[in-house]
């Protein structure tokens, strides 16, 4: 087997996988995150700060020296919503690969979403026929991706993230209802087409990937360190989670920060991101989902990887 490292720069956070990895098989996977708030302000500014590059490049060089002390034979990494937005990508993409080394693959939405299936399918029964709808919410977007291990019936890429909504919506913590309300506004249009398109479809079950979801497990499971065994496969309800909601909203941000499971860089735009999650399920008429630690990383190794 191979020893790989697969970074993800993306737009509230930057992740890297340590894995062993053979046609399609994986061994030994261990996951870091760090919060580099890349896309902060961009959403106003249309640009990447020089502080979010800085703290991204730093960032890069700390999972490089991880990924070589792991005696990694191959290093990819792609960059999602965040640089796809920005007008100065490709400074931050020069930039990153002269200060550390590391040339990052921009994708398509539309790529992303596929890597996520990829990824959620890489524990999947081959075999198995059953139609799966992923969520994967992230910072700058939201992927829906409908269909198995066998392959992808429909997926899209849309411009609702975390750090996105809460820049362009929220202002006060505790939540002002009319904040809240101008943002389920703007998911109804947002989504009204995705929704459309996949209520005329079957969905037999619903996985969520990516930090809204694992966090929203971290949170139910208490967990004062992050366990990604205990997060993987946690199965939250529509009811649990509106009622989390709930009490997250009526919360300035730093009591939030006692909230166990939560990361304290995670505290100001989770509510946004259990927002969009809610939009989902009710207008598919979902009940539950389940959270799973296999994601678009490693579906970045599966697809990239030579």
């Amino acid at each position: 087997m191979k020893k790989v490292a697969a970074i993800d720069v993306g737009t509230n956070s930057m992740r890297l996988l340590l894995c062993e990895y053979e046609k399609g098989h994986f061994q030994n996977k261990e996951k870091h995150l760090i919060v580099t708030r890349l896309g902060q302000g961009l959403s106003t500014n249309g640009v990447i700060s020089q502080d979010a590059i800085a703290r991204n490049i730093n960032a890069l060089k700390i999972f490089k020296g991880k990924a070589v002390q792991y005696g990694a034979e191959e290093i990819i990494a792609i960059a999602t919503s965040a640089v796809r937005d920005a007008e100065n990508r490709e400074e931050f993409l020069s930039k990153a690969k002269r200060d550390s080394g590391i040339d990052i693959t921009l994708i398509a939405g539309q790529t992303e979403a596929e890597m996520g299936m990829t990824g959620v399918a890489s524990e999947l029964d081959a075999t198995d026929d059953e139609s799966i709808l992923v969520i994967d919410i992230g910072g700058g977007s939201t992927e829906l991706v409908l269909g198995n291990a066998k392959g992808i019936s429909y997926s899209t890429s849309i411009n609702a993230g975390t750090v996105r909504m809460t820049e362009k919506f929220i202002t006060a913590n505790p939540m002002q209802e009319i904040e809240i309300e101008n943002l389920k506004n703007n998911l109804q249009q947002l989504f009204e087409e995705p929704i459309k398109q996949l209520n005329s479809m079957q969905i037999k079950k619903t996985i969520a990937i990516g930090g809204t979801a694992t966090t929203i497990a971290a949170i139910y499971h208490s967990l004062c360190i992050y366990d990604p065994s205990t997060v993987h496969n946690t199965v939250i309800t529509f009811e649990y989670l509106q009622d989390l909601l709930e009490q997250l909203k009526n919360m300035p941000v730093e009591k939030r920060y006692e909230v166990k499971g939560l990361q304290k860089e995670r505290a100001d735009v989770i509510p946004a991101g259990m927002i969009i999650m809610l939009h989902i399920m009710k207008n598919l008429g979902i009940t539950s989902f389940t959270a799973s630690e296999n994601d678009n990383l490693e579906g970045a190794v599966i697809k990239l990887i030579q």
